[in-house]
């Protein structure tokens, strides 16, 4: 919610008390009713059709709807050009009080007051709001040599043009009439012709002289620094406009006691002279706000004096406040301004911008534009000549995107969920699961087979079952005793062991013994694997994983909806508009009574707008409720220098964890 909002839907529920007080005294004229039917019934018999038009015409100019509290400007003037029609000639039943016309008529002109006040308050508003872009441009122009250069180059077109006009302008009001020197002989068209350029030469040489002196960077220097001067005047001059609406127009004077008990003071009188020069104020502030000869200072006396005259005129006129004809003066202002002051202003301070602010974009791109506009056949040759390579970079890049999501996103994933659901064709294995069974029963029997092949000495022959089963066993726990013990007899004796292949047997039962143990090695860490095959899975995964979230987050902040972007901009629009409130309150000069200027109320008022509308896109609906009360207390003009800088203080360290 604004704070022009804000401050119509307050004046609009002051108005509303003046109704109801009036209602009151209506209710009190035609007697006490018993009930609220009987109520009714005594309102029929005095609401004629004018008055019942006027009545609604009162509803339609309240502040009723939230999202859209203030009336189109040609809705509003269409309403009032209709009252104009109605309220010369209004009729009310006998049974009313005498003046109850006219206090229709100044209902309705009070409620179309405060649409309009928030109308021209928002012009206003946001006119001071966009002044600020024109002086941070002139600022970073003045900032550094670099831009002022800059600045320099891209006006110099404009600059030769504007010479070059003032040249030709000169050269054709020096030569005179093409008739009066087509009458003349050579040697006088040449005598004259000498003595023009003679005459030009002694005019111009004290401006040749000072242009001289400066050079075109100092131009514009000097140039920079007068519009930036002119943009911060007429900054001011809107300032101390919205500082003046804010605490002079429609200013009832209702103490906070007053509304509380429903006691209110103020005569009739006195609030239809509060509108009534009210709307003096705004046409006096649109009338004299983009008068650039002037200072603050006689700005704001000129309003004020304009207000006293024009009401000392009305008064002379012998027009009575409580009259409807004062009610349809007021109308008719209102649709003055409406219709041809706040237009007039609008024009006048656009064509003030536009002189005084940053140049077009034509002025500050046509170099760059030009230089693209030259280069462009070069690009498009050098395009049309590698027009095949840049379609196979077109078509590896596709190719080389699909292949990523397909071998590092997608199948890691799908072999990530097989291993959550224990698929065998996802297992994580190193080698096949019979390869160790096949290798150790090959073991087993060359073992058994050895042994047989070079028995020891034994008891009996019934020991050979009992030795093959025990030769076995031992082979299973990894003992090769029987072969280790015929390998280092035929050590002793190699040549005779290799002829009779015992040595070589014995070497190929060990060289198969070790692969054994290397399966075996081999099948620990297959085991191992398998049981942390789910944290492999995802160790896989993660790199296709981020690689693709960087990918399609920058995707997001380029072409997404920015939210997170937009947030961290407005957190660095409030910080900002804290800033130069807080300079705001520390800079201005109060007045006697210790409270702030129109001026810097109006530039408070501004930075206020700001906080808001950034506040309300941050803060959670119970926050952004506490920070409209401290807003509330900020704008309290009453409150003093020194409490509104506790207040901005308090906003600070209050809402830090929403500022970042």
């Amino acid at each position: 919610m604004s704070v022009v909002i804000d401050n119509i839907r307050r004046l609009d529920a002051q108005i509303d008390r003046f109704q109801l007080r009036d209602s009151e005294k209506v209710e009190q004229h035609n007697g006490q009713q018993d009930s609220y039917e009987d109520y009714q019934a005594s309102e029929t018999i005095y609401l004629t059709k004018d008055a019942a038009d006027l009545t609604a015409i009162v509803r339609t100019l309240s502040v009723t709807s939230s999202s859209q509290p203030l009336l189109q400007q040609h809705r509003l003037i269409d309403i009032l050009s209709q009252v104009q029609q109605v309220g010369p000639n209004i009729n009310v039943s006998a049974e009313v009080p005498e003046n109850y016309a006219a206090d229709l008529l100044w209902l309705v002109a009070a409620k179309a007051a405060v649409q309009t006040l928030g109308i021209v308050m928002d012009t206003f508003l946001s006119r001071t709001l966009s002044l600020n872009d024109g002086i941070w441009y002139w600022d970073e122009v003045l900032g550094s040599y670099w831009h002022t250069g800059l600045y320099t180059v891209q006006t110099s077109p404009w600059r030769l043009y504007s010479r070059a006009t003032e040249v030709y302008s000169t050269f054709k009001r020096h030569y005179g009439d093409q008739e009066t020197m087509s009458t003349l002989t050579v040697s006088a068209r040449w005598g004259k012709f000498h003595d023009l350029v003679r005459r030009s030469i002694r005019e111009q040489s004290i401006e040749r002289a000072k242009s001289r002196m400066l050079s075109p960077f100092a131009v514009c220097r000097s140039e920079a620094r007068r519009k930036r001067r002119s943009l911060k005047m007429m900054r001011e001059m809107h300032a101390s406009a919205v500082g003046l609406l804010m605490d002079e127009c429609l200013s009832f004077g209702l103490e906070e006691e007053a509304i509380n008990t429903g006691v209110y003071s103020s005569s009739s009188d006195e609030w239809h002279n509060t509108v009534s020069k009210s709307v003096l104020l705004m046409e006096a502030l649109l009338r004299n706000a983009t008068n650039l000869d002037i200072g603050l200072n006689e700005f704001e006396d000129g309003v004020f004096s304009t207000i006293e005259s024009e009401t000392d005129a009305l008064h002379s006129q012998g027009v009575d406040s409580k009259s409807d004809t004062r009610a349809l003066l007021v109308i008719e202002r209102l649709i003055n301004i409406l219709k041809e002051r706040l237009p007039g202003h609008e024009f006048s301070s656009n064509s003030l911008v536009k002189y005084h602010g940053r140049p077009s974009p034509l002025v500050r791109y046509w170099l760059p534009a030009s230089v693209g506009l030259c280069s462009l056949s070069t690009v498009l040759r050098i395009l049309t000549s590698h027009k095949a390579d840049l379609l196979s970079w077109i078509t590896e890049f596709g190719s080389t995107v699909v292949d990523f999501g397909r071998n590092w996103v997608i199948e890691p994933i799908g072999k990530l969920i097989g291993t959550i659901r224990h698929d065998e064709k996802s297992e994580i294995a190193i080698m096949s699961k019979n390869s160790l069974e096949a290798d150790r029963a090959s073991l087993e029997r060359m073992v058994v087979d050895f042994v047989l092949d070079n028995p020891e000495p034994a008891p009996g022959a019934s020991q050979f079952q009992l030795d093959a089963e025990s030769i076995t066993a031992s082979v299973r726990e990894g003992d090769l005793t029987p072969v280790l013990k015929a390998y280092e007899q035929d050590l002793r004796q190699p040549f005779r062991g290799t002829v009779r292949g015992n040595l070589v047997r014995a070497l190929l039962i060990q060289i198969q013994k070790t692969k054994v143990d290397v399966e075996l090695a081999i099948g620990g860490i297959d085991a191992l694997l398998k049981s942390q095959e789910l944290v492999f899975g995802f160790v896989g995964l993660t790199p296709g994983i981020l690689a693709s979230y960087a990918v399609f987050h920058w995707l997001n902040s380029v072409f997404g909806n920015r939210k997170g972007l937009r947030r961290g901009k407005k957190q660095d629009e409030m910080r900002r508009a804290l800033r130069n409130a807080d300079r705001v309150l520390t800079s201005a000069t109060p007045t006697p009574n210790g409270i702030l200027s129109y001026k810097d109320h109006g530039l408070l008022i501004c930075e206020a707008q700001v906080l808001k509308k950034a506040g309300k896109k941050i803060f959670p609906g119970p926050v952004y409720h506490d920070f409209e009360e401290d807003m509330g207390d900020l704008m309290n003009i009453n409150a003093g220098v020194e409490k509104q800088l506790r207040i901005v203080e308090r906003i600070r360290w209050g809402y830090s964890k929403w500022l970042g």
